[in-house]
């Protein structure tokens, strides 16, 4: 495990520009192996586990508008694909002008196919760095014999970023 995670949750981490995370209390990088005996949590703890899950969550949330969107302009451009084809079918006698209109049907269906999967990839990309964050605090707590319920409500709000109330609660666990 990476003790950059350990740090992000103590209340001992300091930010030093030529180190990076140093421990506040020895003023040095952190040198343990497993878990830090030196270790404090607090508000840090429970923001990071609040701002992990509720990115996590955020992202889960549009997994339907974006499969929607991939599979809609698929669609689309299936259609103007066929279009396509039906027009330059229909004009294949015609002067070389008539094939203008083929390329830009053409054009707008390679565009639309573009912001389908364009989209699905970016969703793809952000759910897998919001997991592995998930993941890496939910392992560093489970180092710590430390497991939490958490209940995320997002409040909408029209011209600012969405807001999340929570409850936390940690559990120490006994092995």
């Amino acid at each position: 495990m990476e003790s950059h995670w350990h740090c992000e949750l103590c209340e001992h981490q300091d930010v030093n520009l030529k180190k990076g995370n140093i421990c506040g209390l020895t003023r040095n990088k952190p040198s343990f192996t497993d878990t830090c005996n030196k270790i404090e949590f607090g508000e840090k703890r429970e923001r990071k586990v609040v701002e992990t899950n509720a990115e996590f969550q955020k992202i889960l949330k549009n997994k339907w508008w974006v499969y929607s969107y991939f599979f809609l302009f698929n669609i689309f451009t299936i259609t103007l694909f066929y279009l396509d084809y039906l027009f330059l079918d229909y004009f294949k006698y015609f002067s070389v002008m008539t094939y203008v209109v083929p390329i830009i049907i053409a054009a707008i269906a390679i565009t639309l196919l573009g912001m389908g999967c364009g989209a699905l990839n970016n969703y793809r990309n952000k759910l897998s760095i919001a997991e592995a964050n998930k993941s890496k605090v939910d392992a560093t707590l489970s180092t710590y014999n430390i497991d939490y319920e958490l209940k995320l409500d997002f409040i909408k709000s029209f011209h600012e970023a969405l807001k999340v109330k929570s409850d936390l609660r940690f559990k120490i666990r006994k092995d």
